[in-house]
């Protein structure tokens, strides 16, 4: 009796049910042989007190003293590191006291000088590692608990995300935000002062936000043709050749025409094939048929230009919403949209398999920050009316928290312009006029 067991983990994925109950709070802990009968060996258990070791269903390392086979033999150096001086076997009779329920808060306040003076002294005495955090005898301590884990070891921070929070995956060494538009809107102060309300935010990162823009130019000639390239130029022209062709005759409202009209002999114009010619030359004749002839010309080029031109802004203002979420609660703006099949039933009870769909961000830095930050900000906050961790469940209502009662503030929305990029929309007109013309 008396050796140190360290139960590394399960033999297998699937234990069978009283391995996986009495082992499962051992992990990573070492626990203490207290007892042997009939040839079985007892262990200390941080919940039911002393549990049946079986060493057919974990792996595991121990001190041989002739009554346990062990897997592995602890070196020298280690053996050494094991040995418990008078110090560290106090308090271990205290901890396991407290944990056993044998003793109270009350009994260490009075014995140690305090819960905080006796955390002190085991994490000095490099004992923390006997005391299982996510035991139910830690409830009302767990935020001082945590934060002593994840001061020592910054690592456990990875632990609490692993175990407690549920919108976070991880894939290979990465953490995944797993949420939506309107929760990423939610991050955002849209008070009295913001002109912009979190529905219009949530779709706008949804790029569905319709704008509805009117008279976006009143000169489509000047705005739209001009700017387009010679190659698009002449796709535009071959239309305008077109409909003119279809018109046969046309006022004399431009020099050109007039001066046609008078060689003509007519009070209009003839538009022969020459005449049509003539016409694609000149560029205040092309004006006046674009802005004040050909209405299907124009209409199509006005479609062209308001869709770039809203399609544009909209993609400037979702790059500054998202500019605010970067780095504070996600780590980049790469969506990764992936689906998951969920058992249902159809209205006449039959089980169904259907597919959803989820968006998540990648998050890892953001996840760290947030969770340590709550947990430094939490720290002195323990008993039964302080919400924990565990509470919250979800990284979405931990980070909320921190902004109604940490050190967080919600984003601001930053301020959004007004017009686009003149250059981005001709960008895009010369990339998309082939849907038209």
């Amino acid at each position: 009796m008396g050796d140190t067991i360290y139960i590394k983990g399960f033999i297998n994925e699937d234990p069978e049910f009283h391995c996986w109950k009495h082992m499962k709070d051992l992990i990573g802990f070492p626990t203490k042989v207290c007892l042997i009968r009939n040839s079985k060996i007892y262990v200390t258990h941080p919940i039911l007190d002393v549990v049946n070791f079986n060493e057919d269903c974990v792996n595991y390392e121990v001190i041989d003293n002739g009554n346990l086979i062990h897997n592995k033999k602890l070196n020298e150096e280690e053996q050494e590191e094991l040995k418990l001086n008078k110090v560290q076997e106090k308090l271990l009779r205290i901890l396991n006291k407290f944990q056993n329920g044998d003793i109270d808060v009350d009994f260490i306040e009075n014995a140690i000088g305090g819960l905080d003076k006796f955390f002190n002294l085991l994490t000095k005495n490099n004992l923390l590692g006997y005391i299982d955090p996510f035991s139910s005898d830690w409830d009302d301590y767990q935020n001082q608990l945590f934060y002593l884990f994840y001061e020592n070891d910054s690592s456990f921070v990875w632990t609490i995300v692993d175990k407690f929070i549920s919108d976070v995956t991880k894939i290979g060494n990465d953490y995944y935000f797993d949420t939506s538009p309107a929760e990423l809107a939610g991050f955002f102060n849209t008070g009295y002062r913001s002109e912009m309300s979190r529905d219009t935010i949530e779709s706008i990162l949804q790029g569905e936000h319709d704008m509805n823009f009117w008279d976006v130019t009143d000169d489509v000639y000047r705005d739209v043709y001009t700017e387009l390239t010679n190659e698009n130029k002449q796709l535009v022209n071959e239309r305008i050749v077109l409909e003119l062709r279809d018109m046969k005759t046309i006022g004399t409202d431009t020099k050109l025409l007039e001066e046609i009209a008078r060689e003509q002999g007519r009070n209009d114009v003839e538009l022969t094939d020459d005449v049509i010619s003539r016409v694609l030359g000149d560029d205040d004749t092309i004006e006046y048929l674009i802005n004040k002839e050909l209405y299907d010309v124009r209409s199509d080029l006005y479609s062209l230009y308001s869709g770039c031109y809203e399609g544009t802004l909209i993609n400037e203002w979702y790059k500054s919403l998202m500019g605010e979420l970067i780095g504070s609660v996600i780590d980049n703006g790469e969506i990764d949209e992936y689906s998951y099949k969920k058992q249902s039933f159809d209205k006449d009870g039959n089980k169904v398999s259907r597919t959803f769909y989820g968006t998540r961000y990648k998050a890892t830095n953001c996840i760290y920050n947030v969770v340590s930050e709550w947990l430094n900000d939490n720290k002195d906050c323990n008993g039964t009316y302080c919400d924990t961790i565990i509470y919250f469940g979800s990284y979405e209502r931990l980070y909320s928290d921190l902004i109604d009662d940490g050190s967080r503030e919600s984003l601001r929305v930053p301020r959004l312009d007004e017009y686009p990029d003149y250059r981005e929309v001709n960008s895009c007109v010369n990339g998309n006029i082939g849907d038209y013309f």
